[in-house]
This record gives structure tokens, C-alpha cells and sequence, in this order.
């Protein structure tokens, strides 16, 4: 495939937020010890806020609590390079509310049983995407090529 056969568009934030509201793993970037550090999240959406947990005693954790992050989640089709990324950049902070903490857990269902769990929640403050096309035809957010345009339901 030649590289003329292929589009890239910015995505405006709605639909940034609504690719990535079909995405099951994202990519949090904090800072340890000056450095950057990607960790590999389950996550969910509360809002327009990114909600995750982590271990409360983990590297993660510590650099998250209060901190300004990245979030990163994306999709591309490996054989035809096709697909989508979004990164939010906001502030991270714990949830500690009992009420806020039972709410989140409906919105991820994890297998581990919570125990000595922290919930965090990132604000999107700067949200930005990218999608990646055919010249003829556009993606879902799935992912799956389509012929007229996206089509932003989240959750696909």
C-alpha cells in the first residue's frame, strides 16, 4: 500500500473522546524519578474524566496521586495501518469517597477482587486525536472501515 492511499485527519474532542470511549486498555504516562513511565490500564469513562485503579502501594499509584498525567488509548488495524489514537492530558487525583468508589466499580468490572485497590480519576483538560484512513473509506470507532464516515457510537 503507498502512502497516498492513506489520510490522516486531526480529531476534534468529541470525537477523540468518543473513539477512545470504545477502548478497553489505555496507556497512562506519569513521571518516576524525572522520567517518563507508560503503564498499561484498564479503564473507563466517568464523564469526560478517564477513571482507573491500581495497587495503592504501586509505582503508578505514587506518581499519579496529584499529579499532571497523560492518558493514551488508540486502535490500529496492523495489516492495513489503519485506525485511530487519542490522548488526553489532565490532572490525577484519588477517589476516596465510599458513594464515588461504589459508583466507579460499576463502570469497571476488573477480575481481581479490589482488595487494597486506589481509584484514580484524570480530568481532560487537553484532549487530542488522530485518525488514520484510506483515502476511500473511514473508520469506526472498532476500528472496522466503513464507506460513508465514522460512526461515533461509543462502546464499539
Amino acid at each position: 500500500m503507498s502512502k497516498d492511499l492513506v489520510t490522516k485527519r486531526p480529531l476534534d474532542r468529541r470525537e477523540t473522546l468518543e473513539f477512545m470511549a470504545g477502548a478497553q486498555v489505555g496507556r497512562v504516562v506519569v513521571s518516576e524519578g524525572a522520567l517518563p513511565a507508560v503503564h498499561l490500564v484498564a479503564f473507563a469513562f466517568d464523564g469526560e474524566s478517564v477513571v482507573f485503579r491500581a495497587p495503592a502501594d504501586s509505582a503508578l499509584a505514587k506518581a499519579a496521586l496529584n499529579a499532571v498525567v497523560a492518558f493514551q488509548a488508540d486502535h490500529i488495524d496492523p495489516t492495513t495501518r489503519t485506525g485511530w489514537t487519542g490522548t488526553i492530558t489532565g490532572h490525577a487525583s484519588r477517589v476516596h469517597a465510599p458513594a464515588a468508589v461504589a459508583r466507579l466499580e460499576h463502570l469497571l468490572s476488573e477480575a481481581d477482587d479490589g482488595a487494597n485497590q486506589a481509584w484514580f480519576s484524570i480530568t481532560s483538560e487537553f484532549v487530542t486525536g488522530r485518525l488514520v484512513q484510506h483515502a476511500t473509506g473511514t473508520l469506526s470507532p472498532s476500528g472496522q472501515a466503513t464507506a460513508t464516515g465514522p460512526s461515533l457510537s461509543p462502546g464499539a
